[in-house]
């Protein structure tokens, strides 16, 4: 497909998957206006529960694609980063220090100071940042740094009823039950020119009700009174429900969250930070396969695609990918005997490479499409070089147009930085 036929293909109206017949196969396709429907989503839950006082930070490790950042810091958002690889891209691609929040467990030293330095927020993970901050206040006698505190709490004491994301519960952060929190806190203020400015309440959990976020805004109430702090953000992290009708939504987390905030805190003089991730970009991103062949096998047929669990799950733990039929239009569905048991497959060698099963459907047949919805949190990031290199991504734009916002990898790429 060449660069003009891209241009002309121009449609202003609802998805028509017929004007991506042209596209590469496999690949990704984001859809900026869906991409801005959860922006406005995001913004509009934020100001209607705590006013014009909110700031958002988009997940970089959720979906790293470069056009995608500077869409999105086009749009108003800061970068949320976990690595100095990842500050050295956002950075690449125009973030300022200040626009940056630096969490995680695994900080570079001088990026730590860099961004306290450039008035960038971080969010204090481990026991030797505490070392960190206090070389850097003792080389900067005549500066005052603001620095965040993510807090770790027991989820399942908090709400029994909440499917955590590990049966231990959460790894990060201090932890409140056992005093290290408390102790953290002590130990910050001692140092001179360290203030305490924000809490960070990121946890991770499978159900990801309102409840568990309702709970950790009441933490946040709970650890600001115990500790006399006097706070100038709370940062509630990610983590949420995007793009499911069937799900929580924006509306509902921000309404259940800041009622608990708005009991202890002003929202016209602590901003309400959120990080979302997977729940902005899950509704705009789309992995689109072709069926490549087929073979009867002891009453089942089985159907060879181009894409894999590879591509929508590269960890193998979900079982179910939301996807939707595109029959090629010379052979119309009323055309088709229904097969009894159809499998969709991957195009790897592994026997696990199966996506879903069709039971007494119209056959499928090579070149019909199968696009899967909700493909969007992780699976650029983390689908691996296996057997197959990097698909294309494709951005459609608000007018429209599309844009190939990545090219699909080769050899050179592969290649590339090797020596042999």
């Amino acid at each position: 497909m060449t660069s003009s036929d891209i241009e002309n293909m121009k449609d202003p109206d609802m998805i028509n998957e017929n004007k991506y017949a042209g596209l590469d196969s496999p690949c990704y396709l984001i859809r900026e206006a869906d991409l801005d429907y959860d922006i406005k989503l995001l913004k509009d839950s934020l100001y209607d529960n705590w006013c014009d006082n909110f700031a958002t930070a988009y997940s970089v490790k959720t979906n790293s694609l470069p056009w995608l950042l500077k869409n999105l810091k086009s749009k108003g958002f800061h970068a949320e980063i976990v690595s100095k690889d990842e500050y050295e891209l956002v950075h690449k691609l125009g973030f300022k220090d200040s626009g940056i929040i630096y969490n995680g467990p695994i900080k570079d030293h001088a990026l730590f100071d860099r961004i306290l330095t450039s008035g960038g927020i971080v969010n204090m993970d481990s026991h030797e940042e505490i070392g960190w901050l206090r070389k850097l206040c003792e080389s900067n006698s005549d500066r005052t740094f603001s620095i965040g505190i993510r807090v770790n709490v027991d989820i399942s004491s908090l709400c029994p009823d909440e499917k955590l994301a590990a049966k231990d519960g959460g790894r990060f952060g201090y932890c409140y039950e056992n005093g290290v929190l408390a102790d953290t806190i002590s130990q910050i203020r001692q140092i001179k020119g360290a203030q305490i400015a924000g809490l960070h309440l990121h946890s991770s959990t499978q159900s990801r009700t309102v409840n568990v976020f309702a709970a950790l805004a009441e933490m946040a109430v709970r650890i600001a009174k115990e500790n006399d702090l006097d706070l100038s953000y709370v940062d509630m992290g990610g983590g949420y429900f995007g793009g499911r009708d069937d799900m929580p939504s924006y509306p509902d987390y921000f309404k259940g969250i800041c009622e608990r905030l708005k009991t202890f805190f002003d929202p016209a003089k602590v901003t309400l930070i959120a990080e979302p991730g997977v729940s902005l970009i899950s509704r705009a991103t789309k992995f689109m396969t072709k069926v490549l062949d087929y073979k009867d096998i002891r009453g089942i047929r089985y159907l060879v695609t181009d894409g894999s669990r590879l591509n929508l799950n590269p960890q193998v733990t979900r079982h179910e990918y939301p996807h939707h039929i595109d029959y090629r239009p010379d052979i119309p569905t009323s055309q088709r005997e229904p097969v009894p048991c159809q499998w969709v497959c991957g195009f790897s060698c592994m026997e696990y490479d199966r996506l879903f099963e069709l039971r007494n459907a119209p056959v499928l047949m090579p070149g019909d499409r199968i696009i899967y919805d909700l493909a969007g949190g992780y699976t650029m990031c983390l689908t691996p070089l296996f057997i197959r290199y990097l698909p294309a991504v494709y951005a459609e734009l608000t007018d429209g147009t599309l844009f190939k916002a990545r090219d699909e990898w080769g050899l050179d790429e592969f290649l590339q930085k090797n020596h042999y």
